[in-house]
């Protein structure tokens, strides 16, 4: 029996460790089962073959087994899987195609070491210079993991941008097993990213350190078994770093709840990224660390100098000297160039000036509104757009390899900070690059004025815990925004006011006065239809999709609804239409209340209230039916029995079918579409092949197809405006009840949908380009 469970095991785990683990089990009968399942996983092992939670609940030490089989080094050099699938260069080569690892310019092979430290579990910090190719050293290790046991690695990042970046530049590598949630997506793209993950699709998620506070990321994170948490921008822990981020404070404490929730014994690995960082923020960091999880830090540092960039300080007198100095730089390259300015109003200025000089520029900065700002950095890093003028929230994170010019119009507020943004030129370590400061008298005193403006004083503090001993009078525990604490504190139009009650709060918790917990978000029931409790009850009668029980609850529901509304009528109080609320008042678990409320505005007795946005891009129409027609060329090329494929020749027989436009760009695109909607299943084998294995037949699959684009056409016509030009963005205001319900009464449309299929139409036109979803 042993010698025929070691020979089964053999290919997927290392033989050394395996006899030994065989032996232990094989003695105690009950660990036998363990061995037993082992042998049914193990093949089955990696990316989306997750262990259920209940078998991890009922047998604790499987994770560590598999560990040990699989992640553990035997020290043998003469076991040949150790040797193979424990080498950085080997899985380097594997994932990325890379031959190997960047050196620095001092020759130290520190990405190496840093990825090798990783793949052993180790803690670490690293302080790698911007360029020096930190992304890898922690997505390299993850993807290793997640090839072996389905595991997940977290990356939290303040950084929208860089999340963005970094996963689109993944898919473009073929690797989809990379998901980013934050405030950029739609509420149907975020569902669409917590499903991959849950289901053990996504190897590496990209958060922001906010959504630690989020009861869904916990219950989420709770479902995987984490490997390493990553933090990057590991300076914003620090207050004398140039970017302290008071939600940083809270990392420890989660990872703590978590590994005590898991049962964990050993703690989960860290790895703390940042590409510059002054002595006392290192101390600061590793004794956070150790002081809140207990781990000391290995630290890999190395020099920021850039020997391929040329720094030039230039002082102008007057700020039309330095505009026309920085036309005249401008005019000298014809390489892609960003222009650091320190206040929003700045860059919108300069970059319309330098389009009415002929410049082809555009203005980024954290106050734009979601959508101009994605198109913005779209367009510069596509090449669209040569000039970027922006304040310091564009560059952090992103790759653009061939920008060789960075001019500073106004000095940046600290040395840390003008290294990092400085270090957006000359990612190509082969390249030389241009970095010029313009800078004149009245630039220290802008910084004096917005360091005060963002200044939290001790009277401030006082303000804001007044305002909270008067809303815990009556409650011990409350559910409230910051803005709301900011109103109670007597405060209006203050800079910043958000991170202002924010940073407040955590001052009072470290001097222990209270404790913020995780965030409690609200999801209202509200625009009542029906005239009276009467005509609301005939209509729920009506409604097909509910149970006896669902009408006797949608009926409390509506009841409660119409009281809230004719008591604010009435002047006694404000309308509560919360649906925690009304779950907390009617004794209706709150999934059953949103269930119920969702279908009431299916059903046309609550309101379809707008509440998403999309951004149709006209220009982009045409490329809508080539889609269509790529896809169906698609389907019948690459569906059918597992294979390996050449994009490049799958690219080749479609421009020869007839389809001129055609690019393995878009090829990946539809592929990758399909991958996270699970119609196949696709393994990268070298830069240019793939491995394909269908989920679901041709037919099936047209099937699908075909309602989709039925629905996308439905919304890409619904959603333009006849009298737009064929150029430029229309924007409209949605739900999605409400499209479901269009399109059902439509009688262009014999076949019903539901949401589900509504939202994959709406993912597919946003994956495709055709609009951007909010």
């Amino acid at each position: 029996l042993r010698k025929a469970l070691l020979a089964a095991l053999a290919p997927y785990a290392c033989p050394n460790q395996t006899a030994q683990w065989a032996d232990e089990c094989l003695a105690d009968a009950r660990r036998t089962v363990l061995l037993i399942y082992a042998l049914a996983w193990l093949p089955e092992a990696g990316a989306n073959s997750v262990v259920p939670a209940w078998v991890r609940h009922r047998w604790s030490e499987l994770d560590d087994a598999l560990y040990r089989l699989r992640s553990r080094p035997c020290g043998d050099p003469g076991c040949r899987y150790c040797r193979i699938n424990h080498d950085a260069r080997h899985q380097l080569k594997r994932f990325f195609g890379f031959d190997d690892f960047r050196p620095l310019p001092d020759s130290r092979p520190l990405q190496r070491d840093i990825t090798e430290a990783a793949m052993r579990d180790e803690p670490l910090l690293a302080i790698l210079p911007t360029g020096g190719g930190k992304s890898l050293c922690y997505q390299l290790p993850a993807l290793v993991r997640n090839a072996r046991d389905a595991s997940l690695t977290v990356i939290i990042s303040p950084l929208q941008a860089l999340m963005k970046d970094q996963v689109e530049n993944l898919e473009k590598k073929g690797i989809s097993e990379a998901v980013y949630i934050n405030g950029l997506l739609s509420p149907i793209e975020r569902r669409n990213a917590l499903e991959r993950v849950e289901s053990g699709e996504a190897s590496l998620l990209y958060i922001a350190p906010e959504q630690l506070r989020s009861k869904t990321i916990e219950k989420v994170l709770m479902s995987r078994t984490l490997v390493r948490i990553v933090i990057d921008e590991a300076h914003c822990f620090s207050a004398w770093g140039q970017d302290f981020r008071i939600e940083y404070m809270f990392i420890g404490e989660f990872i703590k709840h978590l590994q005590e929730s898991k049962g964990l014994d050993t703690p989960i690995p860290v790895s703390c990224f940042t590409a510059t960082a002054k002595p006392k923020v290192i101390s600061d960091i590793c004794d956070y660390f150790r002081d809140r999880l207990g781990i000391t830090l290995k630290r890999f540092t190395t020099d920021v100098a850039r020997t391929n960039l040329r720094y030039t300080v230039l002082f102008r007198a007057s700020d039309e000297d330095k505009y026309k100095t920085l036309r005249n730089l401008l005019d000298g390259t014809k390489c892609p160039a960003i222009v650091y300015v320190t206040r929003t109003k700045a860059a919108e200025k300069i970059a319309e000036r330098l389009g009415k000089d002929g410049f082809d520029a555009e203005a980024f900065h954290g106050q734009m509104e979601v959508n101009t700002k994605v198109k913005a950095q779209d367009d510069f890093m596509s090449g669209k757009v040569r000039i970027i003028v922006a304040t310091s929230a564009f560059g952090m994170g992103v790759d653009k390899s061939d920008v060789g010019l960075v001019v500073h119009y106004e000095i940046s507020d600290s040395l840390e900070n003008y290294i990092q943004e400085a270090g957006r030129a000359g990612r190509d370590v082969n390249s030389q690059a241009e970095c010029y400061v313009l800078y004149n008298d009245d630039d220290l005193n802008k910084h004096f004025i917005l360091l005060n403006q963002t200044k939290l004083t001790l009277s401030e503090i006082n303000q804001v815990w007044s305002a909270v001993k008067k809303l815990t009078a009556k409650h011990d525990c409350i559910h409230i925004s910051a803005l709301e604490i900011a109103r109670k504190a007597g405060w209006e139009e203050i800079r910043d006011v958000e991170t202002k009650v924010k940073s407040a709060i955590a001052a009072l918790e470290t001097a222990g006065y209270l404790r913020r917990g995780m965030n409690s978000p609200r999801i209202f029931a509200t625009s009542i239809v029906p005239r009276n409790m009467d005509e609301a009850s005939e209509r729920i009668e009506r409604c097909p999709d509910f149970t006896e029980d669902d009408k006797l609850d949608a009926r409390r529901i509506i009841k409660s609804l119409i009281s809230e509304r004719s008591r604010s009528r009435a002047g006694t109080a404000e309308a509560e239409s919360r649906v925690d609320y009304l779950s907390d008042m009617l004794g209706i678990e709150t999934r059953k209340v949103i269930s119920i409320v969702e279908r009431m505005r299916v059903a046309g007795i609550l309101a379809k209230d707008d509440d998403m946005t999309a951004y149709l891009r006209l220009g982009q129409l045409r490329k809508f039916k080539y889609y269509i027609q790529l896809e169906k060329f698609l389907v019948e090329t690459v569906i059918g029995e597992c294979t390996k494929f050449s994009l490049k020749e799958i690219n080749e027989k479609a421009i020869a079918s007839g389809i001129a436009r055609s690019s393995v760009k878009d090829i990946r695109t539809i592929l990758f579409f399909w991958t996270i909607r699970h119609y196949i299943e696709k393994r990268p084998v070298t830069d240019d092949y793939i491995q394909i294995a269908a989920k679901v037949s041709a037919s099936d699959l047209e099937k699908q197809i075909a309602v989709r684009n039925s629905i996308a056409s439905f919304i890409v016509y619904r959603f333009k405006d006849n009298d737009k030009e064929e150029d430029g963005e229309v924007k409209v205001g949605f739900s999605l009840a409400g499209l479901v319900g269009d399109y059902n009464d439509s009688a262009l449309f014999p076949e019903k949908v539901d949401v589900g299929m509504a939202e994959e139409a709406l993912l597919f036109l946003a994956k495709t380009g055709i609009l951007n979803l909010e």
